[in-house]
């Protein structure tokens, strides 16, 4: 191996302590964020594969679907663990925690493109999501990827408001957000994912 290429790789294994450590982290707050950004790189992982992205993007994604919800360290808990409906002002609370990620892996030189992905990952296709109404393809790619499996995981899992779908019916919701909330490329992704194996729990 040459000196480059083991520098590389003790780089990208600092890299992956740090994302590590960061989790953990934010798993601190909340006992459910450590298995649901676990679940949330796998699947993310999956519809990156089989949308054929380069090595470097699917590194990106990695750390950006494990991080995806780093911002939210600096958000109450009782706003994180509402059960009711959030109301407006709690919601424009927890809406920033995609800009408190931005300046927490923004310090991190190898994690400052995976950043831009946590950043945009509450964008909607039709242009109604947050923080920057981005609409289409200009919403990154990795982003759009982890809305869909953020929402596959979520929607998979058991909540205190209701029990956990199978992961037919959960493909069925998000199908139907297809255009709107969600890039129907990246929807056809999971559904190839799903039917593939790949997103065994």
């Amino acid at each position: 191996m040459s000196i480059e290429r083991a520098g590389q790789s003790g780089m990208r294994c600092l890299y992956e302590q740090a994302v590590g450590a960061l989790v953990s982290a934010a798993s601190q707050r909340d006992r459910t964020a450590e298995g649901h950004s676990y679940r949330v790189t796998r699947y993310s992982l999956a519809i990156g594969k089989i949308l054929n992205l380069h090595a470097n993007d699917l590194c990106d994604l990695k750390y950006a679907a494990g991080l995806h919800d780093i911002g939210k360290v600096a958000i109450s808990r009782k706003i994180l663990n509402k059960l009711g409906k959030l109301t407006d002002d709690e919601f424009e609370i927890l809406k920033q925690h995609s800009a408190i990620s931005i300046r927490i892996l923004g310090k991190i030189e190898g994690l400052q493109s995976a950043s831009l992905l946590v950043k945009h990952h509450h964008e909607r296709y039709d242009g109604r999501g947050y923080p920057d109404g981005l609409r289409g393809e200009e919403i990154p790619l990795g982003s759009r990827i982890i809305a869909v499996a953020e929402a596959f995981d979520i929607l998979t899992s058991d909540v205190p408001w209701r029990d956990a779908m199978d992961q037919r019916s959960a493909l069925a919701e998000i199908e139907a957000c297809s255009g709107t909330q969600f890039d129907p490329i990246v929807v056809q992704a999971l559904r190839t994912a799903l039917e593939e194996g790949l997103l065994e729990r």
